[in-house]
């Protein structure tokens, strides 16, 4: 049992991902949005699959399918997945390191 003294130990990232996997693969949402999950967690889940995604600096979110030359942009931009993300770790029963992996993975996006 932890205690404030103890804390828990801390996950490698590696185990963060595969805990977010296991939790996430199961909740049932849009095909297009297990898409976008399955990519930040690089995972393949859906057909068509996301090989890349990227967030522009006006905050679009843009998605490239796997064999397409050129991006796509999705309806939902940078805010708009963040809160889907969110709702879905509520759902999922996400804690706050999967969660934190899962922003830090779209933090990523941006910076490409």
């Amino acid at each position: 049992m932890a205690s404030d003294r103890h804390p828990r130990p801390i996950r490698a990232n590696e185990f963060i991902r595969r805990d977010c996997v296991r939790k996430l693969r199961s909740v049932n949402t849009s095909n297009m949005f297990m898409a976008i999950l399955a990519s930040l967690l690089e995972e393949d889940w859906t057909t068509p699959s996301i090989q890349e995604l990227r967030i522009t600096h006006d905050h679009r979110l843009l998605g490239r399918i796997v064999g397409a030359a050129s991006f796509k942009a999705f309806r939902c931009a940078e805010a708009g997945l963040i809160r889907n993300l969110h709702g879905i770790a509520a759902v999922a029963g996400l804690d706050g390191d999967e969660l934190g992996y899962l922003l830090g993975r779209v933090a990523k996006i941006k910076a490409a």
